[in-house]
Parts: C-alpha cells; structure tokens; sequence
C-alpha cells in the first residue's frame, strides 16, 4: 500500500459554472448488486492455518476476499463456501508472465484453473500499484495482462474471471475538483492500453482510494467530517465548478475523478472497483488522526455507505463495490506504527474495535464482539500504561477500588494487570462505545474473559452474581475509593518517579505553571473527548463534545452546553459568550502560579530596554521539506531571540521538531506534549518572560473552529503583559454567490478580540488576520490602540503574503495582502521597531510544482522559504514615563 501523494483539495470548495451533459455508462457490477470485500494480508505473526481463516470469513459472512498472491492453501479451504476471491499476481513475477505466454499459461493452470468453480475465483489483480511503485516495469503490464487473459481464453474462463491491475489514486493529477482530473500524461500510453482492454473485456478499473491520505496531506482544508462520511450542512458539502455536482464525502471525489479521467482518454463503459480502501486505528505522533474512533466511524460509514447504493454524484445508478484494507492487523509490517494497524481484527481474531453496521445486511454480523473486555495492550511501556491507568482512575471515573492494596485485584500487583482491570472497568462503564477502549492505543479489545483467580473483571459472566457486592463495596468507599488515582496519587508517582500527568517534557515553564499548563489537557478521554482539570481538580469533558480535536482546532459547531470557566481577568464566565474562556485558570485560581520572582527581586529580563515578539504562520504543509523549513524557523529564533512567539497552524509534526530544537528549554509553551497530538493544526504561544496564565477563547461565529489564545506575562515586576494571537476565519468563496469569503465573520471575531482584551493596560494582539483591507475594511481599533506596521513603516505596503516576493508560491495566483498584523495598546511600553524575518530563500533547497497551462503539465522549479508568509518581528521598549 502506498503513502498517496495527492494534489491539495484547495480548488475542490471553488464553484461555479454551468452543469456538463456526461455520458452515461452501463454498470458491469456484480450480479446481486455492490458489496464490501475485505482484504487479506498476511505479514501476521501466529496467522491462523487456512481452515481456520475460511471459518471465520464465514463466522463474519464475509463473502469476498482479495488476496496478495495466489495462496494454495486458502485457495482449497476456500473452495465451496461460496466466498469469492480476487487473486493476485505480486510484483516480482511480471517480468516472468511479461516475457512468456507459456509462463502466464502455467501461472493460470496453478493457481486459477486447478481451483474454479469449487473456489469461487472471480478476478485476477495483476500487480499491486505497478505504474507508480515500480514505474520500471510499467512496460511488462500490458503484455502479462494479455497474456494471462489469452490462457484464461484457452481454459474458456475469460467470462466468469476478470483482470485488470490496482492503480493508486496518484496516477491522477489535479483530482480536485473531479471535473478537472486527467491521469498522469507520462503514463497516457499504458493507462490507454489498459483502458481498452478493461473496455473490451468488460473489466473494472481497480483502483486504491484512500481518503485518510487526502484529509492528512490536506490538514486544515479537507475536513475530517467530509472524509469520514460523517453527515454535512449543505453549506460544507464539497462542489464542482464545472458540474455543480455537490459532494458529501471525499471517496465519492475520488472515485469520480476516476470516471473524468477515464471521459478525458474517450473511454465511458468502464467502472471503478476499489480494491482498497480504510483508515489506520494508530500510528505515532506524525498520524495524530490514526485513532479507533476514526477507523471505526470510516468503515462503518463505508459500509451503510456501499449498501444504500446511492452510487456518486456523477454517477448515481453505480455503486462501486469497496474492498476495506484489511482483515487482520499485519504487525510484520515496516513503520510507520500505521502500516502494522490497518486491520478490523487482530490476528487472534479479536475485533480491534466494534463496527456499527447494523442495517447493512449481513456483513459482519456475527463480529464476535457480544463478550467483550479492554485490557492493555501487549509491548507498551509501563510509562504509557500508568499515564493511562492514572486518568481511568481518576478523570475517567472507572471503579478501580478492586485494584487497591488488599482488593481481589490487586495482585499481581504491576502496571499491565492494574492498567487491564481500569481500562475494562471504563470500556464496560461507557458501555463499550467507539473509542473508549483506546487510551492513545495502550489498550486493546479481547474476547477472552480476563478474570482470574478470584480477580473479577468488569463485564465478565460472573459479575452477575456480585452485583450487589460491588455496588455496596463503592458506596461504603466515598470518593477515596472511587478515585483511587487521585487518593493516591502519591503511591503512583513515587513507584514511578514519573509526573502521572505524563508531561515529559520540559515545557520550560515554571515548576507551578507546568502543572497548571498539563491540567490544561490531562490526555485524551477514553471515547476521544477532550477533558480540562476544573478547580478541584476533577476531568471536566468538553462541552462540545468534541472528538479527537486539538484544543485549537473545534469542529464547527453552533450549540455549546455552558461551562463555568475563567478568563484572564479572574472572572467567572460561561463558555460561548463572548467572553468566555476555556482552559488554565488565571493565577489567583486554584491552581495558584506564583511569578518566578516576588515583588523587590529582579527578573532575569528586568534589566532589558527592549523586548521582541514574533509572530509567524508556520504553514501547515508537511509535505513540503518540512524538516528544512523548520530547521530554518529555528535558525531565524537563534537570530533573533525573540521574548514571545506566536506561531499559527502548528502541527503535531513540527510540535514534535520544535521539542528538540535547542531553542525549546529556554521558552514556556501554551500546549503541553499531550495536548499537541490529537489535533490537525493549532495556534501556540511561548515565552522567555515569566507566565503567569495561557488561555484560549473560542468564537462563537466561527465554523472553522478559530479561537483567540491568550497569553498573561509579566515583562518586568509588577508590570503585566497580555499577548494574544489567533487565526482569524479563512475565505472559502464558492458558489452560488461567491460570496463566502467570511468577511462578516471574520470582522466580527476582530471586533469581538479587541472588546475583550480592552481592558488590560498592555496588551499585543497579533497572528495571521486573513486581512483583507479592501475586503474587511479598516482594522477595528479603537481609541488608545496602533497598528504598528502603519504607525512605524507609515507608506510601505507590509504583504506578509506575497506571491511575486516569495518565489516558493511562484505558479500560484497573484496574491499580495498584509495578512499578518500586530495591533497593540500599551500603557507602560512603546513600539519601537518592526519587520518582516524569512524572507530569504533556504540555500540549497528546491522543489518541483507542476502547472497546468493551456492543457500541458509544467515542472516548475522553485525555491523553498521557511512558509508561505513572512514573520513579523516587534520590538517594544520602556515608555518615557516608566
């Protein structure tokens, strides 16, 4: 399987001309309608013996395979079942079937014709994504697919067994929109060749579509909703400027930039067989999406999805059978973690999580899954597992009482056993729901009843006739009992020697801070809802309810339930108005931050005259030498030594490279380590200066889950600072006004910004603004406030977004704003000084863009900058009455 490299999406939201007339073609489906294949991979350790893998195919009413070779074994315990199998030729034997019709004769007689009709062959897959792994043998394609095609006449098998070859979704450029899709032109002979073939034999067209690599190449433009078939507003379906085809979901994209690409080669009565397709349940810090919840709502929404035959927006008499990557967990495979956790089950046979496919026939129906334990997961680190043990036992409210000293569980007293008895009493309590048997993957779904001894688990048959003991034990315990994590928080911590929160890291900040920062994000909730610390210290879920999202990336909702919380005034509030915060406490909370120097000390910068901020939008690329580019960012920090950064769309990735940078130990962060990876990409803050708060408040307008974050610092002693940033609402215009440039909105949150952070003395507000002055109008600035671009720099034009400057964006549309601004209002300091940092070209470095003029592909060669804006750097001095 490959790691598809896919135009961005950007063009997909653009809209807006006449619908085409497009030939329609007649659906060469499978008899009894489209179905939901899985595929069989078998880099499994301890993989069950071939009779065993066919029974439970037929335990899970699976009735269509694909299997990656030819195997005899399963082959003959296949035969009979009435399970049809798709069965492949591997990439090492092309040259050999290419070369030799007699070769290509015999591979027929071994491995198709020995087993039909008993074994219910149905397709040959020559290849696995030959033209773009090994583009080397893309000339020997052809002749092996006629080759076999012509033994498959001699056996007078030709009509009942159909070949063809997966292709990845990268033999297509500019997918996006789907009306705009052509194949590769450097593949245009072949892809010809084997178009008029699948035509003439009436073959599909395989094809691996993954839309988890869209969504993770295209952070922050695909949404997560639109990629999980999750159900959409009108106003956030997807649409095509050519066909005003409205689109709910990416795979149907996908699959119909097949059928334009195929219309663009004249070819219109071939049809799409996706022989892949799925979502990875884990992978590490780079795969922030890999998650059971996310696995579970793709497949189980491709499922309904497949079965209601609602076919594509092109095409809605076809529906295009699906073939989910894969059966098994393959845990042979090389990294990424996610290759090895692809699966619906693990090679025990035990679901990895519980598909909800009811009223999607048959499939799947008997999953096994009606006995179901969480336990923690074999090979993790007794680190991770008492991490995830402290937050079931404390945030999670799991009953951990029977894992106390002295309790029918506590021996054998280790992490693992301790970890399985928390992780299955908050799996049973949530009622076995998606995701709460995860906790960032230390825990795993089984089958087996994990009793033991007179150790009962949660769940278990024998619970049954102890009920009432139970109940009656935690009642008589309190709240000690109940939340055993935090009544013995300190037996945890010193078998460990390890913080429970499981920070890690050294954010930099104050030893009373950092504790107050990991409260900010205590880990992920077992069922992926996010829980902040309240003030006695008990998990407090998100009231949005939200999953798997980073604290600065929301999903748009309109309805948030009020949650008392505490802006950095210290005033009470209510999340959604327009003052409400969500977050760290202010200082004078609970949890009280003590500055690092008291009153009459001298902080380490109260000797300076002068103090630089910067902010930065990072540029959410990761496909694009992010390394270098970040590498370069550090470079321009070691320059400048800036007191405040604020950087905008930062993602678990480059968190992860800024972690061990050597400048990272000197400043204090706003995310902690935890909090960085679940999300796609954030707004964060750090300083050098003493933190007395960070915060972050959400906008009650935005739909793309922007928030103002808010750090409070203390720049010499007794003198406060408030600096805040944000990412203010992007423009998405599309039809059929294109007017959705979200000006209104994006008005609106400046408004609701500088209302808010008023009535501080000193404050700098800055970030990327998506400032449109002809657009938005003036910035709202009221009286006492600057923007210090046009107050230092009056007549200089200050585009921070620059495509004829910036020779990186060379081949975009002209675009040239001041999209990042620094807007201040300050009692005991002045602006002194402004610019713009990374506007150098990285030496050494280049990257191809391909264009599209005038219907021919261009390579573009470019250079590579640190982003695709500028930085702003600004530095403030002592007023003269200070």
């Amino acid at each position: 399987m490959e790691n598809h490299k896919l135009v961005p999406f950007f063009v997909l939201l653009f809209i807006v001309l006449p619908a085409s007339l497009f030939t329609e073609i007649e659906a060469q489906q499978d008899k009894d309608g489209p179905f939901v294949g899985v595929n069989v991979g078998t880099d499994v350790s301890n993989l069950l013996s071939a009779a065993d893998l066919v029974a439970f195919l037929q335990l899970q009413k699976i009735t269509h395979v694909r299997l990656y070779d030819a195997d005899a074994q399963i082959l003959k315990a296949l035969a009979k079942t009435k399970i049809r199998v798709i069965v492949s030729v591997p990439n090492n034997q092309l040259l050999a079937i290419g070369s030799s019709n007699a070769t290509a004769a015999t591979w027929i007689g071994r491995n198709v014709a020995a087993y039909y009709p008993d074994t219910l062959i149905t397709g040959i897959a020559v290849g696995d994504e030959v033209l773009t792994t090994i583009p080397s043998s893309a000339p020997l394609l052809m002749p092996a697919i006629e080759s076999l095609y012509s033994a498959l006449v001699a056996a007078n098998l030709h009509t009942q067994i159909k070949i063809s070859t997966p292709s990845s979704a990268s033999i297509i450029l500019d997918p996006f929109p789907p009306s705009q899709a052509f194949f590769n032109q450097s593949l245009s002979p072949v892809i010809t060749q084997l178009l008029q073939f699948l035509s003439r034999t009436q073959s599909p067209l395989m094809m691996n579509l993954y839309p988890y690599y869209v969504f993770m190449q295209n952070k922050g433009v695909v949404p997560l909703d639109n990629s999980l078939f999750k159900p959409l507003t009108p106003s956030k379906e997807m649409v095509d400027p050519n066909t005003l085809l409205h689109y709910t979901n990416v795979l149907d994209a996908m699959i119909d930039s097949v059928y334009f690409s195929m219309k663009n080669l004249n070819v219109t009565d071939v049809v799409v067989l996706v022989t892949e397709t799925g979502w990875p349940s884990r992978g590490d810090s780079k795969e922030p999406y890999a998650t059971i919840d996310n696995a579970d709502t793709y497949n189980s929404n491709l499922i309904k999805h497949v079965f209601d035959r609602s076919g594509t927006p092109l095409h809605p008499e076809i529906t295009s059978s699906v073939y989910i990557y894969e059966l098994f967990n393959e845990d042979l495979r090389s990294p990424p973690v996610s290759e090895a956790n692809w699966g619906l089950f693990y090679g025990n046979t035990t679901p990895v999580y519980l598909l909800h496919v009811s009223g999607s026939g048959t499939f799947l129906a008997n999953d096994t899954t009606n006995q179901t334990y969480c336990i923690a997961a074999d090979g993790i680190d007794a680190k991770t597992l008492q991490t995830a043990l402290d937050w079931a036992c404390g945030p999670g409210r799991a009953n951990c009482s029977e894992i106390q000293p002295g309790q029918s569980c506590y021996q054998p007293n280790n992490v693992k056993n301790h970890a399985s008895y928390a992780f299955d009493s908050y799996y049973q309590k949530e009622g076995k729901s998606s995701g709460s048997c995860d906790f960032k993957g230390a825990a795993m779904i089984t089958t087996t009843d994990p009793s033991h001894g007179n150790c009962i688990f949660p769940g278990s048959k024998i619970v049954s006739n102890k009920t009432s003991q139970v109940v009656n034990s935690t009642q008589a315990s309190g709240a000690d009992r109940r939340f055993p994590a935090l009544a013995n928080l300190s037996q945890y911590e010193e078998r460990n020697g390890e913080n429970p929160v499981g920070g890690g890291d050294d954010t930099g900040c104050s030893a009373e801070l950092k504790g107050a920062v990991l409260r900010r994000g205590h880990g992920n909730l077992g069922n992926g809802e996010r829980q902040y610390m309240g003030d006695d210290g008990s998990g407090k879920v998100d009231a949005g309810g939200n999953k798997g999202l980073s604290a600065a990336l929301q999903p748009c909702i309109n309805k948030r339930k009020d949650r008392e919380v505490t802006g950095v005034d210290g005033s009470g509030s209510k999340a959604g108005s327009s003052s409400g915060f969500r977050a760290v406490k202010a200082a004078n909370q609970a949890f009280q931050v003590k500055p690092l120097a008291t009153a009459g000390e001298t902080h380490p910068s109260s000797e300076c005259k002068a103090w630089k901020f910067l902010s930065y939008n990072v540029w959410f690329r990761e496909d694009l030498e992010m390394h270098n580019r970040m590498k370069a960012l550090g470079d321009l920090i070691e320059l400048h030594s800036p007191d405040v950064m604020c950087f905008q769309e930062v993602t678990p990735s480059f968190y992860g490279i800024f972690q061990k940078s050597s400048w990272w130990k000197r400043y204090c962060c706003s995310i902690p380590n935890e909090m960085a990876f679940p999300g796609a990409y954030f707004c964060m803050q750090l300083s050098k200066l003493p933190v007395k708060s960070y915060s972050c408040k959400p906008f009650h307008n935005s739909i793309m889950g922007r928030e103002l974050c808010v750090a409070e610092v203390e720049v010499r002693p007794g003198i406060t600072m408030v600096v805040a940033t944000s990412h203010l609402e992007s423009p998405c215009p599309a039809p059929p006004t294109w007017d959705q440039m979200f000006s209104k909105e994006r008005v609106a949150q400046a408004n609701e910004a500088v209302r808010f952070l008023e009535k501080n003395q000193n404050v700098i507000f800055c970030g990327d603004m998506n400032w449109d002055d002809k657009l938005d109008g003036p910035f709202p600035l009221v009286d006492g406030w600057v923007d210090a671009w046009t107050e230092l720099r009056p007549g200089e034009v200050g585009w921070t977004y620059d495509t004829k400057s910036n020779k990186m964006l060379s081949g975009n549309r002209t675009l040239q704003k001041r999209l990042d601004r620094f807007v201040c209002k300050l009692k005991d300091f002045k602006i002194s000084e402004i610019e713009m940092i990374g506007k150098d070209a990285i030496p050494g470095l280049s990257y191809i863009k391909e264009k599209r003029v005038k219907g021919q592909v261009k390579e573009l060669v470019l250079p590579v900058l640190p982003s695709d804006h500028y930085g702003m750097l600004l530095t403030i001095c002592p007023s003269d009455s200070t």
